[in-house]
């Protein structure tokens, strides 16, 4: 029988015969830089373009006009302002759904009326909030709603202010039956005013004149943007929430 094959003292030269042995670059003396590389003119794509499931698209190196960014901008607040107006039409349906099933008996039969009263007050308040919005749909208007602008801080306000109340009020139809808490109910609404930014009009009107300037002049030629509709409805959404504001100030009992 053969002796076993002795191991090589140094088994750093030991290579298994399962790799193949140095090709190219890597077999030159380790003295010399393999040369690099350099594509020749008729160099051409192994793969097509339609041979990819990966659908590419170039991407610009210039960067976004000032004006552009606010578009963006003002596209994001009124999106949220959508997400708001479908809350708040769900919470007045809520409510109107509760003011339904209050009972209706000599107890509670003023509050119930007040209470059907601000209902309606909320809603024609979410109505001139659509208003406004659909108003802002030319994206030449929607300079004056990027973020943090009056009108956009404003329209935020009014949303969440609507939403508190409309919250306080649907507390006040569940808790008829069982007899309400009216000084939690007066301190709710009062706290829920605070979102009512009735300080910011002047800012807006300002910043309506400005852009009934620019749409008078020559920048938009014959095809005018329709400022007069915004102001008429930002006038309508100012008006409304004056009234649920003096409105909510009268007692419900």
């Amino acid at each position: 029988m053969n002796p076993p094959p002795s191991i090589p003292k140094n088994r750093d030269c030991f290579r298994p015969l399962l790799f193949a042995p140095p090709q190219g670059a890597d077999a030159l003396p380790k003295t010399l830089t393999p040369p690099a590389w350099k594509p020749t003119a008729a160099a051409k794509p192994s793969r097509s373009a339609t041979d990819s499931h990966v659908r590419l698209r170039a991407v610009s190196t210039s960067l976004p006009l000032p004006t552009d960014i606010d578009y963006l901008d003002a596209e994001d607040v009124l999106d949220e302002l959508c997400e708001d107006q479908l809350t708040l039409s769900v919470s007045l349906t809520s409510l109107e759904n509760l003011v339904a099933a209050a009972p209706s008996d000599a107890s509670a039969r003023a509050a119930l009326r007040t209470l059907s009263a601000r209902l309606a007050d909320l809603e024609a308040l979410r109505d001139a909030l659509a208003n406004v919005q659909l108003s802002l749909v030319d994206p030449r208007l929607q300079r004056i709603s990027v973020l943090d602008s009056p009108l956009a801080d404003y329209l935020c306000g009014v949303y969440a202010w609507s939403h508190a109340v409309a919250h306080a009020l649907e507390h006040l139809a569940g808790s008829l039956r069982a007899g309400p808490d009216w000084a939690l109910l007066r301190w709710r609404i009062e706290e829920a005013k605070n979102f009512h930014f009735d300080e910011l009009h002047d800012a807006i009107r300002g910043d309506l004149t400005a852009l009934v300037v620019v749409a008078n002049g020559t920048a938009f030629g014959a095809n005018r943007p329709r400022v007069e509709e915004l102001q008429y409805a930002v006038e309508r959404l100012i008006s409304t929430a004056a009234a649920l504001e003096e409105h909510l100030d009268e007692r419900f009992r």
